[in-house]
């Protein structure tokens, strides 16, 4: 395992998904980060409410779902281990809050196509364009379904689409995720303000000009 130059202590690259999306998303991309930093502790996280956490209910703060994120990263990985951590949307606003408590825990950052209340409106949060599909979308009972139309709203590549629709569904049946949970995530994304002042980590931002889900100025 590698460790920190400059502490000694073990390395661990975290790894959080989106609003009401599970590791179980992240697909091969999992074996392809594996082989690129092999040799490195890779540990993909569930947050609350969603795949191995489905049975528990989400909690409607940010503040809190960090709390239990950490708790989990502690919990499952080596002993002293400080943190490098790979999130998308949500998931960055939880690194976020994360890089705001604890940033000493912290070596680094990724954070992917995320957005925040103090620095962008709603309605490029959550792209205005989208939301009569985006409701249409919460109101499908059949879990393929649902899944193609938001695998079809979320990616650009026909060849991606065709990749991530088996698996998709299949964690959509395996373990659906509750209404209660997608609200409480929904009202915590929405609420959260991000960080006031400048990170004291290094902090890689990435944003996909093609996203149709967040307006890229976020």
């Amino acid at each position: 395992m590698n460790k920190d130059s400059s502490t000694g202590a073990p390395l661990t690259w975290i790894l959080l998904r989106g609003l009401v999306r599970e590791k179980g998303h992240w697909g091969p991309f999992l074996d392809r980060f594996q082989m690129t930093f092999a040799g490195d502790s890779i540990l993909p996280l569930d947050l609350p409410g969603v795949g191995e956490f489905r049975d528990i209910l989400s909690p409607r703060e940010m503040e809190k779902i960090f709390e239990f994120v950490r708790g989990q990263a502690i919990e499952r990985a080596a002993a002293g281990s400080r943190f490098r951590l790979v999130a998308i949307s949500m998931g960055a606003m939880v690194a976020m809050e994360w890089m705001r408590q604890r940033p000493a825990e912290l070596e680094s950052c990724v954070l992917m196509n995320t957005s925040l209340k103090s620095l962008s409106p709603f309605y490029l949060r959550l792209r205005w364009q989208i939301w009569q599909k985006f409701l249409k979308i919460i109101a499908i009972q059949i879990p393929r379904e649902r899944e193609k139309a938001i695998i079809e709203l979320l990616m650009n590549s026909e060849e991606a689409r065709q990749k991530a629709l088996p698996i998709w569904s299949k964690i959509a049946t395996d373990r659906p995720v509750s209404y209660a949970n997608f609200l409480n995530q929904l009202f915590a994304a929405a609420r959260f303000h991000g960080l006031e002042q400048k990170p004291e980590i290094p902090v890689l931002l990435l944003s996909a000009m093609g996203d149709r889900f967040t307006d890229p100025s976020c």
